[in-house]
């Protein structure tokens, strides 16, 4: 049952004895003062993990909203908006919840059809009416138009799907199931793995230091070169999210700020949405191939592409850790506990700071780290 509420709803009223009913994973509950909130769709989503939410269901949370150890983002309060169901009516503590419900005509149930509501319906919570596009229409072609306020508006996160175009063909392949990367990619992987160990294997790659020397590159420091590959495509994925994916378009320019919303400003706009948490393969496969040109005009062929391998591969561990660190519950303490929160972070608080996913190293070189939070 879909208990979100629009903003034009009279809000229903629940007793403390109803509120604290709805405790465990199927149905979590929390208060902030009188407002009730039905969080249960979030708990995979929080940074601090689900338990820390159920730990406190039914309860008031205002105090860990305020922190320490950790105050939360207006971004984060105006996301949790969006799960708000109604207040806490605190004249009926001893009451009956039936009687309540009666005298404040909240229906025992409802329909069928009432159930069977949208999924853009269930998450969403903007206010349609006063929004600054209109989100019943596709919003690839809209965002040009925000100019200077597309920054702050792109910056807001809500908790809803969102159609880039109209035709069903394109819409499609802006949608990816995480799987699907690991599918695609990693058999290509193990053949230029097993392709360079034997290229390496023949001892005729070699790399030259001057026209006049070079050194044989031999068939036990593949593992060497693959790694040195995954390492640079960590340096080369900092550089795409903070250059790249992270720049400001003028708010003159209608084309870069759309190119901007449909590389990466959706997925701020959007950020649990799970069908573009990882790039489709058609797209990847561009940017794949000039990288493996590149590096194939500057090396040799053993070398070039024993590097190139190692970079695919981290590129596939960047996106199966991305989708991780938005749906996963990793373990308190854990080194993707730290990841998880520290993203959660770029999206709802510092989006100018906290550009790497797999590691934060980059980040540290480059003065882009994410500030201390103080009280």
């Amino acid at each position: 049952m879909n208990n979100k509420m629009s903003p034009s709803v009279s809000p229903r009223f629940f007793s403390e004895k109803e509120v604290s009913k709805h405790c465990t994973k199927d149905s979590c509950w929390v208060l902030l003062g009188t407002r009730v909130y039905d969080v249960t769709g979030f708990l995979r989503m929080h940074p601090g993990g689900e338990a820390l939410i159920l730990r406190r269901s039914g309860k008031d949370v205002s105090r860990e909203i305020e922190g320490p150890p950790h105050r939360h983002s207006e971004n984060a309060r105006r996301w949790m908006e969006q799960y708000y169901i109604g207040e806490l009516d605190r004249d009926s503590i001893d009451e009956d919840t039936e009687t309540l419900r009666q005298r404040k005509k909240i229906p025992e149930s409802t329909t069928e059809e009432e159930e069977e509501t949208s999924a853009i319906n269930k998450c969403s919570k903007v206010n349609e009416e006063t929004d600054l596009v209109d989100w019943r229409k596709p919003l690839a072609w809209q965002v040009g138009y925000l100019r200077e306020k597309y920054d702050t508006w792109v910056h807001q996160p809500v908790d809803r799907p969102i159609r880039l175009f109209e035709n069903d063909f394109f819409e499609a392949n802006t949608k990816t199931s995480w799987y699907m990367v690991p599918i695609v990619w990693m058999p290509l992987v193990i053949y230029l793995s097993w392709y360079c160990y034997a290229l390496l294997a023949q001892e005729r790659t070699r790399l030259f230091i001057t026209s006049d020397y070079s050194i044989l590159v031999h068939k036990y420091s593949f593992p060497f070169i693959f790694m040195l590959g995954v390492f640079l495509w960590s340096f080369i994925e900092y550089c795409i999210h903070r250059f790249v994916f992270h720049m400001r378009p003028p708010a003159h320019n209608y084309y870069l700020i759309t190119l901007h919303f449909l590389l990466h400003g959706q997925h701020h706009k959007s950020p649990f949405d799970g069908s573009r948490l990882v790039f489709p393969p058609s797209l990847a496969a561009i940017a794949i191939g000039a990288f493996y040109l590149i590096l194939r005009q500057l090396l040799s062929e053993g070398l070039g592409t024993s590097l190139f391998v190692g970079g695919l591969c981290g590129y596939v561990v960047y996106d199966m850790i991305h989708y991780y660190l938005h749906y996963g519950s990793p373990r308190r303490g854990s080194y993707l506990y730290g990841l998880k929160a520290y993203h959660v972070k770029h999206h709802f608080e510092h989006q100018r700071a906290g550009f790497g996913i797999t590691t934060t190293f980059w980040d540290y070189p480059f003065n882009t780290t994410m500030p201390e939070q103080t009280f």
